[in-house]
């Protein structure tokens, strides 16, 4: 691609050695814990760039939202099709054709793979489509503590969910709900900040984000479903566009999934921040997780068990919550309610001429 556009290539090599180094760093800008450590590579990235010289970038953050381009996406519809026969043995066969490149990084599939699409709920839920991907990101919730399990008792975020969906949600296919839930709750809130404006802004980069201006969104409304996701086959609108100006063996690539080094990276070489942040007295000490379940799921991302995508987010979630806590909260009876110190009051004032766009 870049021999087509007669571009500058610029390759940075990111490994488990540079998210361990980053991480800490990542999560001061973050301001929030979180579960995946995918936020650490743009972050180094962004740093390259501005090394660069260059403070505004363009990407593509929303295209899969309105043009149905992520896995979760071919899932609703292959779960939708299989829950209108659920006795039809073959349908199940069907997530067999999904993430081929599973089998490049030794993913395994079978029987136990099937019945997590099959079994993750029911069609009549209005959360259907992301079904699986509540069930693969809950595994952090095994690990709280008493104490944090009595703070939450009565509190189901997901019914709240249900609750604020709007009227015409009823009326929409499967796949309208899934980007409707994608483009609500995880664009701003996930991919938006924690991915694009923060790990930017800490080194001064702009994001511009193309695919979502209003009339890009506009005519992703209007594209008609099956250019949009044909069989399996994703995001056909814009691969049109793509082939006009990209060469064939870009725009007709299966689409490859943005995957960071998630837990093996912070115990391929254990570094001593993340002994210390899952010990058994730091666990205790902030007391959001039961120390005991968080030494099971450490002693197995020791060993090197842990390799499905419920286990590693759940040790993110953890070791984020902890640093966060102690950037952020610490012993948070040491704040005084009074201050007495100086403060500061900065004033900025910018000149504004008749007819500018302000």
């Amino acid at each position: 691609m870049a021999e087509e556009l007669g571009t500058r290539h610029h390759v940075i090599e990111i490994g488990p050695e540079e998210i361990t180094d980053a991480f800490q760093d990542v999560m001061r800008h973050l301001e929030t814990p979180v579960i995946r450590s995918a936020g650490v590579p743009l972050y180094l990235l962004a740093r390259s760039t501005r090394e660069q010289g260059i403070t505004v970038v363009a990407t593509g953050e929303g295209a899969d939202e309105l043009y149905w381009g992520y896995d979760l996406f071919k899932e609703a519809k292959v779960r939708a099709f299989c829950a209108r026969d659920p006795d039809a043995a073959w349908r199940a066969s069907l997530f067999d054709r999904m993430y081929p490149y599973f089998a490049a990084t030794g993913g395994r599939r079978g029987e136990s793979w099937r019945r997590f699409f099959l079994d993750a709920g029911p069609a009549s839920d209005p959360l259907f489509s992301h079904q699986t991907r509540i069930a693969a990101t809950s595994g952090v919730k095994s690990l709280y503590s008493g104490d944090t399990r009595a703070a939450l008792a009565g509190v189901d975020p997901l019914e709240r969910l249900r609750d604020d969906l709007p009227e015409e949600f009823g009326r929409m296919s499967v796949l309208e709900r899934a980007a409707y839930l994608e483009l609500t709750t995880l664009l701003g809130n996930h991919l938006l900040a924690a991915q694009a404006d923060r790990v930017g802004m800490a080194h001064g980069i702009e994001g511009r984000f193309p695919f979502l201006d209003h009339r890009v969104f506009a005519n992703s409304v209007a594209t008609r479903p099956q250019d949009k996701l044909a069989g399996l086959h994703e995001k056909i609108a814009v691969r049109r566009v793509a082939a006009e100006v990209v060469p064939p063996i870009v725009a007709q690539r299966p689409k490859q999934p943005y995957r960071a080094p998630e837990a093996a990276a912070f115990f391929a070489n254990e570094p001593e921040w993340v002994t210390e942040r899952l010990s058994a007295e730091a666990v205790r000490g902030v007391g959001i997780y039961d120390e005991r379940a968080v030494a099971g799921l450490v002693r197995r991302c020791r060993a090197g068990r842990a390799t499905g995508f419920r286990e590693n987010m759940a040790l993110m979630g953890v070791l984020s919550t902890q640093g966060w806590h102690e950037t952020f909260v610490g012993d948070a009876l040491s704040f005084p309610e009074e201050r007495d110190e100086p403060r500061v009051r900065l004033h900025l004032e910018l000149p504004v001429r008749v007819g500018s766009a302000a």
